[in-house]
């Protein structure tokens, strides 16, 4: 049984002109918004009726009736503190409802698949509204289920145990089935930032490495600059060497043949004549190539370099010298004979 008070209250306000007159367009409907407000508070008497300006999200500003109070939940569950605005277009336009802490410490838990941040409650029957099959009373009825299935105020419902498919409501279905994909969603917008900030951070590692390897192809190709550099120097003071060797080897050979001042009797004697005074040649190079170090002209490994290919070829000139004297020697003992 409504309260007296409620059934004066909601038709007062109806009925009223002026200043405090409702916004509802449809005027002819005004007692079916009184009937299906007292069908709310006949089943929902923790619910009461008031009116009170409401402002749109786009600014209009307009008065409209209200059913204000706590609505009860299941016994093992905290009732909801909520308020439900009847649109200036009701019944062909759904009523709006708003959720509210229970107390001034509370709050309503974030991210409910069921309310928006301000407040507002967005539920499959709300926006699938349509006269004369949805009403408030029905309304009430499934806001009780829905927070049945996700209470508001973060409070874990028991577990109902597994429930038939065939005993359960379309509407039902629905409800379980948005808050199943909303808490879907959550879970794997949480996976998907866990893998933009490990991409990022690989990201960060790559770029420092793109760096390193930038920095070590430069060091690279500094030192290739150099070595080439190096090279040219090298290949230029082997060229330096070379001539000045062959100019004074020319110089030596003129010297000693100055000196010798007699010509060869024969083809023996005029090669033991020459690879003698090759290897002697050799031995004048090799003091200039050991003076030329000590002053720093030369450097060491081509003064190496050059030391071991004359000691090799005046090895050969050596060894002819030796073979032609005695050779030599052989044809004057049978002379002697």
């Amino acid at each position: 049984m409504v309260a007296s008070s409620s059934i004066r209250f909601v038709e007062a306000a109806l009925e009223a002109t002026g200043d405090r007159a409702l916004s509802y367009v449809h005027h002819g409907l005004k007692w079916l918004i009184r009937d299906h407000l007292l069908s709310l508070f006949d089943d929902f008497r923790t619910l009461s009726p008031g009116s009170d300006a409401f402002t749109h999200d786009d600014g209009t500003i307009v008065h409209l009736l209200h059913a204000n109070g706590v609505l009860p939940v299941s016994s093992s569950l905290p009732p909801v503190l909520l308020k439900i605005w009847l649109h200036q277009a009701y019944p062909f336009v759904a009523p709006i409802v708003y959720v509210f802490p229970a107390t001034h410490e509370g709050m309503v838990v974030h991210d409910h698949p069921f309310i928006a941040p301000s407040g507002a409650a967005v539920l499959p029957y709300l926006q699938a509204w349509q006269y004369p099959n949805s009403n408030l009373t029905d309304l009430a009825r499934n806001l009780v289920k829905v927070f049945g299935i996700c209470h508001p105020y973060g409070f874990i419902p028991p577990s109902p145990g597994r429930t038939d498919a065939s005993l359960a409501s379309k509407r039902e279905a629905i409800d379980r089935l948005v808050a199943a994909l909303h808490y879907d969603v959550k879970r794997f917008q949480a996976q998907i930032e866990e893998d933009k900030e490990r991409l990022y951070n690989r990201q960060a590692k790559l770029r420092e490495r793109a760096e390193l390897i930038d920095r070590a192809l430069g060091d690279l190709e500094l030192e290739k600059l150099r070595s080439k550099e190096a090279t040219k120097q090298m290949v230029d003071d082997a060229d330096v060497l070379s001539n000045w060797l062959q100019s004074h080897g020319i110089e030596s050979s003129l010297r000693m043949a100055e000196v010798e001042g007699f010509e060869a009797a024969g083809d023996s004697d005029r090669c033991l004549l020459e690879n003698e005074a090759a290897a002697n040649a050799i031995d004048d190079t090799v003091e200039v190539l050991a003076e030329a170090l000590a002053a720093g002209s030369v450097s060491f490994g081509n003064y190496i370099k050059q030391v071991r290919c004359l000691a090799r070829e005046q090895f050969f000139h050596r060894a002819l010298v030796a073979k032609i004297q005695r050779s030599n020697g052989s044809l004057s003992q049978r002379a002697i004979c």
